[in-house]
C-alpha cells in the first residue's frame, strides 16, 4: 500500500463531513507523488493530466498547482523521490567503513542492481523510455535526477581512492559510470525486453562479484604501472 493510499483510508475525503481531516505538508507532497507515480505508469506521461493525479491523491487541482507548478516538475520529483529511496540505502557513511575495496563495491553495487532491477523501477524506465521521442525533457528530468545523482556517492569514494593511492581512478566520473553499466546494462536490456525475468539474487551477486574483479584488476595494475613509471623516472634523475 502506498503512502497515499494510507492517508486516503485515515481521511477518507469523499465520505467526510465537517472539517476537512489536516495533513502535514510532507504528508501533502507525498500523498501527490504517489498519486502521480501511479497515474503516469498507469496512463503514461502525455496522457496522464494533473486532473487526473489530484483526483486520485483526493485533493484539488489547485492545491496540486501550489506544490508542483507543472507536469515535468511533478515527474522530476517523482524521480527524485524514487532516488531518495536508494540514497536510504546507500550514504557516504557506508563508503566511509574501513572495508577493503572489494567489500565496499560489492556491497554499493548489490544494492544499486537489486533498486535498478526491480520491477517498479523498471516500468518508470519503460516509461521514459516510450515518452523520450515526443518529450525530451522527461528524459533529460529522469537521467538527472536517477542515474547522475545516484553514482554521486561512488564518484566521491572513487575519487578519494584515487586520491589515497589505493586504486588509480583517474576520472572517478567516467569510471563510476562504467562500473554501473558492467553491472547493469546486459541485465536491465534482457529484463525490459523480457528475455529474463527479474534477476534473482544469485545471478545479481554473481555479476556484482565479476565486475569487481575486472574493475579492480584493471585498476591497481594501473596503480602498480603507475608507480613504476614513477620509480624508474627517480633512477633517471639519480
Amino acid at each position: 500500500m502506498t503512502t497515499a493510499e494510507v492517508q486516503i483510508r485515515r481521511c477518507p475525503l469523499r465520505a467526510r463531513r465537517g472539517r476537512p481531516c489536516q495533513i502535514t505538508e510532507p504528508e501533502r507532497r507525498q500523498r501527490l507523488l504517489d498519486a502521480a507515480e501511479s497515474v503516469f505508469l498507469e496512463s503514461g506521461y502525455g496522457p496522464a493530466g494533473m486532473d487526473d493525479i489530484a483526483r486520485r491523491a483526493g485533493m484539488s487541482k489547485k492545491t496540486l498547482y501550489r506544490v508542483f507548478d507543472r507536469k515535468e516538475s511533478l515527474f522530476a520529483a517523482v524521480i527524485a523521490g524514487r532516488r531518495a529511496v536508494l540514497d536510504a540505502m546507500i550514504s557516504d557513511e557506508e563508503f566511509a567503513e574501513p572495508e577493503s575495496p572489494e567489500k565496499v563495491l560489492c556491497s554499493y553495487l548489490g544494492k544499486l542492481a537489486r533498486f535498478v532491477l526491480a520491477p517498479r523501477q523498471a516500468a518508470l524506465y519503460r516509461l521514459v523510455i516510450a515518452e523520450s521521442l515526443r518529450t525530451p525533457e522527461l528524459a533529460h528530468a529522469f537521467y538527472r535526477e536517477g542515474p547522475c545523482k545516484g553514482r554521486l556517492v561512488l564518484e566521491r569514494w572513487l575519487l578519494a581512492q584515487h586520491e589515497q593511492a589505493t586504486l588509480h581512478v583517474p576520472d572517478p566520473e567516467r569510471d563510476a559510470a562504467m562500473l554501473c553499466a558492467m553491472v547493469i546494462s546486459e541485465l536491465q536490456m534482457r529484463f525490459l525486453v523480457g528475455e529474463l525475468r527479474a534477476p534473482d539474487d544469485a545471478l545479481i551477486d554473481a555479476t556484482v562479484n565479476r565486475a569487481v574483479d575486472l574493475f579492480l584488476h584493471g585498476a591497481r595494475r594501473a596503480k602498480r604501472q603507475r608507480e613504476s613509471q614513477k620509480e624508474l623516472a627517480g633512477e633517471e634523475r639519480g
